[in-house]
């Protein structure tokens, strides 16, 4: 796969990712907690049905890769995808955290992870841990603004610290799919924070 192939895929995945940001969004003006916790949660069921129907089933892995094929990328081949990821992070989330932490945090997933890779892949130089510093840069920005959005009443510096932790988290995976563990950390953090 050419570099413009890689980088075209990558656009696709981003804006398939950007658009996980109307899971928060409804969340935050329109749905409450149970009808999310149950739509989501039917939506996470569904993915991983398709998630086991394509390891299990010659004709749903067949069908499988026709739509999702080129979005795939090589770990995704033999593992579940950042996409159902996506979907039981937000169940998790949605489940564990209050609605002021589980938005913000869902949102860092959607936007700062987006950003991250749209500066990350064409402007990355610098290697940052096992990711660009370029990219964890936009990823850090983008975390901070949207948390000062949300705790605009807390110390900058907490803030700031969280937004570090979290970049460090997404540009070090620890095993699990990062789709998973950037909102799980940030509400987790914001959590520890507002208790505090």
């Amino acid at each position: 796969m050419s570099l413009k192939e890689l980088r075209q895929n990558e656009l696709v995945r981003k804006a398939i990712h950007l658009s996980s940001a109307s899971i928060p969004i409804l969340y935050w003006f329109y749905l409450d907690r149970n009808l999310m916790i149950k739509g989501v949660s039917l939506i996470a069921l569904g993915f991983l049905l398709a998630e086991y129907l394509r390891f299990h089933v010659p004709t749903g892995s067949s069908l499988f890769k026709m739509i999702f094929g080129p979005a795939l990328r090589n770990h995704e081949q033999e593992n579940l995808t950042g996409a159902t990821y996506v979907f039981v992070g937000a169940v998790v989330n949605i489940f564990l955290f209050p609605k002021e932490i589980a938005v913000p945090a869902l949102l860092v997933l959607s936007i700062s992870d987006t950003f991250a890779a749209l500066i990350g892949i064409p402007f990355g130089k610098h290697p940052f841990l096992k990711k660009s510093l370029e990219g964890s840069l936009a990823f850090f920005v983008v975390t901070l603004a949207i948390l000062l959005t949300f705790f605009s009443g807390y110390p900058l510096i907490a803030l700031v610290v969280i937004a570090a932790i979290v970049t460090v988290s997404e540009a070090y995976p620890m095993g699990l799919d990062d789709n998973f563990t950037i909102p799980t950390i940030t509400s987790l953090l914001l959590l520890l924070m507002t208790m505090g």
